[in-house]
């Protein structure tokens, strides 16, 4: 036994029953300071038990703190019994999960990040090395001087698909470090549309694919800047998934609850293995375009729980669909005066 406390609490239980036993003995003889004295051994014997039996306790509970610091399993040590020791049981548990939920949650932040790392590796090395030949053809004296123009022009397209890169991962970085202060202001959700379509027309002219919208004159409460980024990337997927002469449609819709937009598409299916997947950053399901980050999706999830909201996939009548739900706040969603923007543009 260990504890000061302890010690001295049966050093002062021996030394009153010494006394008591010398007092009895002067005072009433010897049968009284037998008596004194065996009641005084039996108190001593008592606190000297309980002391021990406590300090075990302690010392088991000590052994249980260590054994969790250095990594061991949390078990339950709690009780069903009063007492100060078992209400301590009880805070030790509370605080031992706690921490064991937050070693947990800083061993996930690891591995993603480490998994994050890696992906961005992986998605910089294709420019990287795309570069790097370009440069050594374009010091190579006997290349030809258009071909060394043509060179350029790669090292550019490299180039600004890395500027493109980055700036996707910082905004999602941003998005998962809640840096992001979303202004929800009322917004104009056909307008909203026809800003999303004319951002993805030039990538739907190349393809030969045309790009629609039409809508509901609802309010949406949301960030415009954000939800437009979102909303541009749900198109420019779709339009990275239909082949020429397909057709992709930005519609919109709204309630007193939520505003919701669809984006459609002429494209394959969702196989329904995939779904589980599709918004995860990085992922590339079997028909992704060439080229194709897999970080659009991830962005467009991460911007509308930012705000609260949400966004699905399912496979329509026509092909893919996502629909980005955003939920009305402290201003309704109420219907715009009609005008302002067509019907549909194509």
């Amino acid at each position: 036994m260990r504890s000061r406390e302890a010690k001295r609490f049966l050093m002062t239980i021996l030394l009153s029953a010494m006394a008591l036993t010398i007092i009895g003995g002067l005072l009433f003889g010897a049968p009284a300071a037998l008596f004194a004295a065996l009641c005084g051994g039996v108190c001593c014997a008592l606190a000297a038990g309980f002391c021990i039996h406590r300090a075990r306790e302690i010392d088991g509970l000590s052994e249980y703190l260590v054994s969790v610091y250095t990594g061991g399993e949390i078990l339950d040590i709690r009780t069903q019994r009063e007492g100060e020791l078992n209400a301590l049981r009880d805070d030790i548990y509370k605080i031992t999960t706690i921490l064991g939920e937050q070693k947990a949650a800083l061993e996930a932040d690891k591995r993603l990040l480490a998994d994050f790392l890696g992906d961005v590796a992986h998605q910089l090395k294709t420019p990287i090395a795309a570069i790097m030949l370009q440069t050594e053809l374009w010091q190579d004296e006997a290349v030809p001087q258009t071909d060394k123009d043509q060179c350029a022009c790669r090292v550019e397209e490299a180039a600004e698909r890395m500027s493109w890169l980055v700036e996707q991962l910082l905004k999602l970085c941003r998005l998962d470090a809640a840096v992001v202060r979303f202004e929800r202001k009322p917004n104009d959700a056909r307008e909203l549309l026809a800003a999303a379509a004319q951002a993805v027309r030039p990538l739907c002219d190349a393809r030969g694919v045309a790009v629609e919208w039409s809508g509901q004159p609802v309010s949406c409460f949301c960030d415009r800047a954000w939800t437009l980024e979102a909303l541009t990337n749900l198109a420019k997927n779709a339009a990275e998934h239909t082949n020429a002469g397909g057709r992709v449609t930005l519609s919109c819709d709204g309630n007193a609850l939520y505003t919701e937009f669809v984006v459609e598409n002429d494209g394959a299916p969702i196989d329904d293995e995939e779904f589980p997947h599709l918004f995860e950053r990085f992922w590339r399901g079997k028909n992704a375009a060439p080229g194709s980050a897999g970080i659009g999706l991830a962005l467009a999830k991460a911007i509308a729980q930012g705000q609260e909201g949400s966004v699905r996939a399912e496979n329509g009548p026509r092909g893919p669909r996502f629909t980005l739900r955003f939920y009305a706040g402290d201003e309704a969603v109420t219907p715009l005066s009609p005008g302002g923007h067509p019907e549909a543009v194509s």
